[in-house]
């Protein structure tokens, strides 16, 4: 840890630029794979480890200086995140192929700064006196203070690039790989489904996120696949004159994704409610985290940004919300109402996301039921206000965007920050790090999404084509709010998809009260709920992988988990490559 005295080499310009250029890659490569499987995962360590090979061949690094740049480029996955779980949803909704780069540019921006400024009230809360373990932030410290990896350690990261780069070159561009293996049959008047996609991506994500994550997602691609499906066909006998492939497709789009949605609510609410005290606790200490204080009477891994700039920062961004909003509605009252309102849940939801992932990692944010959860509400809202069909959806959408971009920003944020106290980091650093990546990156991710969204299409609308992007929590999101609006909710799906993830949920109360092993959040199952089988099945081969090597791991930064990241990485750039070649006319694949 460095000494508190010592004013160390830590926010540098060739840092702030190398952070930069990691935050946009590493923001569309999971860009790529949150619209492809519905999961991001955290940028942190691959960040670090390219971090300290990069600065140790400029020469005279420091360990909190390459802690400033993986900071920084984490908080592009945080904004890319946020933003490919809402916006798509506009396309969906038939709002236009084209997202709006304002829109999309300056609420990205809000959310990402929100995000970034309330977790400094939140910081020394969770952090310091709560002590929450911050998994991925302990490992990014550890792979920080390692100081040998250099070189060497990111060669598995590459190694993984290139194998997973590769293969979706051959399968996409050569055509020599089926994008799916899968088959349907007919048993006794019920349609019965299953597929496995051949991905290196979902395989590295499986080997990250570890056997118990990926069960719960693939019981969930089982309940709904080898459950639900057979079992509505059978009650179905206007089904039966189509082939079993169809009609399987055709109920899981329009009846069992909504069991996912249920799942999702359901998991939000009981998130909110376990996380009260903390939430209560950081609002209470809120003068004693320092804001009110003068930095120059604090030492420097105690001092964070000035209140006064935060103020004023967040009052930028209720303005910025404010205009957007008032442009859409053309009613001044109503964009200040949303605005206000939001400016409020966006500290809950910042709340929430923080202390859940510094007890279960930044993989498990639950953003998406965060904002399923406020989606819902604004909608109704909007709906009892006399708000038409044609405007609030998008309103809703617009809205959701910015706490689920806050929300994901503030999981991935704290996790920077823990690792920076326990490197000795100064937080005002790090707070104008993740401020800086999370603003800049807004400013690439609407591109990014525009190029994917209309090279692949997303799954659902019309005119998909095949392989298109699942895009999963932008579709439910775009059906809840559609539903909310026009009554076409499948309310039996949600409510059975609740009632579902509250078992689990009290399941998992009983097994964290007595200490078990194994855990069943309902997050995971509800993700497999709406996710096509094929991915929920690869991602579980790749956990397999994991737990039948994982004697020869040692530490976050093994070269199991570093290969892992390579393959995600690998294979969502060279998807970013194809969708452009897609765009300018190339047709794939090629013989």
């Amino acid at each position: 840890m460095t000494p508190a005295a010592v004013a160390p080499r830590e926010f540098t310009l060739r840092g702030l630029l190398l952070g930069l250029l990691l935050a946009i890659i590493l923001g569309a490569a999971n860009a790529y794979l949150g619209l492809y499987a519905g999961m991001t995962v955290s940028a942190s360590i691959p960040a670090a480890v390219i971090s300290m090979a990069v600065l140790r061949m400029l020469g005279g690094a420091t360990v909190l200086e390459n802690n400033v740049v993986q900071t920084i480029a984490s908080a592009g996955e945080a904004v890319a995140a946020g933003a490919i779980f809402t916006f798509p949803a506009l396309v969906i909704l038939g709002r236009g192929q084209v997202l709006s780069y304002r829109n999309v540019t300056l609420l990205s921006a809000v959310g990402g700064a929100m995000g970034s400024l309330l977790i400094i009230v939140l910081r020394r809360a969770y952090i310091v006196e709560e002590s929450l373990p911050y998994p991925e932030g302990r490992a990014c410290a550890h792979v920080l203070r390692s100081g040998d990896a250099g070189a060497g350690a990111v060669r598995p990261l590459v190694g993984g690039a290139a194998a997973a780069t590769a293969f979706k070159l051959a399968q996409s561009v050569g055509g020599l790989f089926p994008e799916a293996i899968s088959g349907a049959r007919w048993f006794g008047g019920a349609a019965l489904a299953g597929s496995v996609d051949p991905s290196a991506a979902l395989l590295g994500v499986g080997y990250i996120v570890g056997i118990q994550i990926a069960s719960m997602v693939l019981a969930g691609g089982a309940i709904a696949w080898f459950a639900a499906i057979p079992l509505l066909s059978l009650l179905q006998p206007a089904l039966h004159h189509e082939s079993a492939a169809q009609a399987a497709a055709e109920l899981w789009n329009s009846q069992i994704r909504f069991l996912g949605v249920g799942a999702m609510l359901t998991g939000g609410l009981t998130t909110i409610w376990r996380m009260r005290s903390p939430i209560i606790r950081a609002l209470a200490d809120t003068r004693r985290a320092g804001l009110n204080d003068r930095p120059n009477e604090r030492p420097r891994q105690e001092t964070d940004m000035p209140a006064a700039q935060v103020m004023t920062a967040l009052a930028i961004c209720v303005g910025l919300m404010f205009a957007i909003y008032e442009a859409i509605s053309g009613s001044w009252r109503i964009a200040l109402l949303l605005a206000l309102a939001l400016a409020l849940i966006g500290f809950f939801a910042t709340a929430i996301a923080g202390y859940l992932t510094g007890l279960v990692g930044a993989s498990n944010n639950p953003v998406s039921g965060v904002t399923l959860i406020v989606l819902l509400a604004v909608a109704l809202i909007l709906k009892l206000l006399g708000v038409n069909l044609i405007v609030g959806p998008q309103l809703a959408v617009l809205a959701g965007a910015v706490v689920c971009v806050a929300a994901a920003m503030a999981g991935d944020s704290l996790h920077d920050l823990a690792t920076g106290f326990h490197l000795g980091a100064t937080p005002r650093a790090l707070e104008y790090a993740v401020l800086v990546g999370a603003i800049v990156s807004a400013l690439v991710v609407a591109p990014i999404l525009q190029v994917l969204i209309g090279s692949y299409g997303i799954a659902g609308t019309p005119g998909a084509p095949q392989g298109a992007l699942a895009a999963p929590q932008a579709f439910l999101m775009a059906q809840v709010v559609h539903g909310v609006f026009t009554g076409g909710l499948p309310w039996p799906m949600v409510g059975g998809g609740a009632i579902l993830a509250l078992i689990l949920h009290l399941i998992d109360v009983r097994l964290e009260r007595h200490g078990g092993g194994w855990r069943t959040p309902p997050m995971p199952l509800a993700i497999g709920l709406y996710l096509p089988l094929g991915l929920s099945v690869t991602i579980a081969i790749g956990a397999l992988i994991r737990t039948a090597i994982r004697h020869t791991e040692r530490s976050e930064a093994d070269s199991g988990l570093l290969f892992a990241a390579g393959l995600i990485a690998g294979e969502a750039l060279t998807g970013i490559l194809i969708a452009a070649l897609v765009t300018i006319g190339v047709k794939l694949p090629v013989w």
